[in-house]
């Protein structure tokens, strides 16, 4: 190869490296911050309107909202939220066999699940033996929820009744 060609080359190289090396990337993709993600099963319009608004200003989350209990897997798989609410009573797939479904699947097994409906005392007798996290009872008071919210997708595996 001839020298001219060479040193034009490494000219460029040096340049690029220069270019990385100022460029403000951070050192690892991976620790990147994650917008969290909820998933929520409400077939009552203005029950998962007021979900989806405090859980938007008050936690910065992103939500998903399915009004049939049919839908619920497919969101999972198609969403990977870090949080599902789930109500008993859904048209279609009742919230007690989603949370069989979900809990049968070794994939969607560790997904945290709480429980709003009007209905606890068959979420809570359901699911005793697999370990919901939470159950809270509609109608419910929306700082409760955001703290329980908190500490689900935070990890905090502490069982509340309602």
């Amino acid at each position: 190869m001839p020298g001219g060609m060479a040193g034009a080359w490494n000219g460029r190289h040096v340049q690029l490296q220069g270019l990385r090396q100022r460029a403000p990337l951070p050192s690892d993709p991976g620790t990147a911050r994650r917008v969290k993600r909820v998933l929520v099963a409400e077939d009552e319009p203005d029950i998962a309107d007021a979900l989806r608004q405090a859980l938007t200003e008050r936690l910065d989350v992103e939500t998903d909202v399915v009004a049939n209990g049919a839908l619920v897997m497919d969101s999972v798989i198609a969403h990977r939220p870090d949080l599902l609410i789930l109500d008993v009573a859904l048209p279609g797939l009742n919230g007690l066999d989603v949370f069989d479904l979900l809990r049968s699947d070794p994939r969607l097994s560790g997904l945290p699940i709480l429980f709003l409906t009007g209905l606890p005392e068959r979420a809570e007798t359901a699911s005793a033996a697999t370990g919901v996290h939470e159950v809270l009872a509609k109608p419910f008071d929306i700082d409760d929820l955001i703290v329980r919210v908190r500490r689900l997708m935070d990890g905090v595996k502490t069982p509340v009744a309602a």
